[in-house]
Order: structure tokens, then sequence, then C-alpha cells
């Protein structure tokens, strides 16, 4: 048995990564967990040539993501709400698994968990997520939401910026160690990311 991981976050080793990476472990199988974010990953341009062959006209990396994702026993993936919906790097890998869709809707059945993070906004990374493998006929056994961080913990100017996320929702106080979510950190979290994966297991 083997889950594959897809990970939508350009962060290595952040929040999502990490929520992620318990669920995978969680399951009990081998596992492995692909970073969109170091991949050669073209736009879709709606071409539709896929509808006849199931297979993309690009030859870049996603060739070998879609074989993974087709021999693997079930997927995990992870996304990031980015304005109001689930971020570009995975909307782009979403849109670019079309061939698999077509016809034959070769994804039918698979089991697939999924994780989303976000700063005050959650949920419509998850919305996204769980329409897109519905949509695919997947079997979606469940999904954690946990907490994140805003890009102005970080830009350099979060504690001055009259439009900083972190002012907006912290207040006029310093950014410290202790201002930063970490999923380690978030027991309940840790909980449901260890149930995900062992209820994904389950569904193999």
């Amino acid at each position: 048995m083997k889950i594959i991981g897809i990970s939508g976050s350009p962060t290595k080793g952040g929040v999502l990564e990490s929520a992620m990476t318990k669920v995978l472990e969680s399951t009990g199988h081998e596992w492995e967990l692909i970073r969109l974010s170091g991949k050669n990953i073209k736009f879709c341009r709606g071409c539709i040539a896929c509808a006849a062959t199931n297979r993309c006209v690009f030859r870049d990396d996603m060739d070998e993501i879609i074989e993974k994702i087709m021999e693997a026993d079930a997927v995990v993936l992870g996304g990031i709400t980015r304005n109001n919906g689930v971020n570009a790097l995975m909307k782009n890998f979403m849109e670019r698994l079309s061939p698999l869709f077509h016809r034959k809707m070769l994804l039918k059945d698979k089991p697939v968990a999924l994780v989303s993070t976000g700063f005050v906004t959650t949920q419509e990374a998850y919305k996204d997520l769980s329409e897109f493998v519905n949509g695919f006929r997947m079997n979606e056994v469940g999904n954690i939401v946990t907490g994140g961080n805003a890009s102005c913990y970080v830009c350099g100017f979060g504690e001055t910026c009259p439009y900083s996320a972190h002012r907006a929702v912290n207040g006029d106080v310093k950014i410290t160690n202790d201002t930063f979510y970490r999923f380690e950190k978030d027991s309940n979290c840790e909980e449901e990311a260890t149930q995900l994966g062992q209820t994904l297991a389950q569904a193999i």
C-alpha cells in the first residue's frame, strides 16, 4: 500500500506540510509527499485535447505526478486559502488533472483526505478542494482545517503597515515567536490529523 500527498504550500516545513505529514504517517502505510512548489507545471491552456486521449499535450512534471497518483492506493491533498479560494499552486495542479476526468473518470472512488490552512479565513481552500474531488467522484473520507500565519509576520512591515493583517487581527503588538501558529503545538489539530490518517487507511 502506498499513499501520495500533494502539497500546494510554497513553504517547505510549514504548517500545511507539517499537518499533511502527520496525516500520512498516521496511515501506517508507505507514503510520499510531493511539493508542487518545486515542480515544473505549465498552465492548462484549455485546448481540450485531453478529452480524446486522457493525456495532456504538455510534457512536464505533471506526467510523473499523475502516474504516481494513479498507482497510489489513496491520496492526501493540501491547500492554503488565498484571496478567498485555494492558492494558485494547488489550483493549477487541479486544472492539470483534467485528463483524468474526461469520459473515464479515472480517479473515481479513490480514497482522498483533505488538509487546508489559512489565516483568519480557512474554510475557502477546503471548499474548493472538496468540490474538486467530489467532481472527480473520488471518495472524500474526511478533512482537517488548521490555523495559519499571515505573510505580514515575515514581510518586515507587519508591525507598521496600515493594511497589515497582523495589526488587524492582533492589534499594535510586536511580532514574536509566540505570534506564529505552529501545528505541532496544537494538540487538538494533531489528534484530528492522526484520526484522519487512520480513517484514510481504513478506506483503502
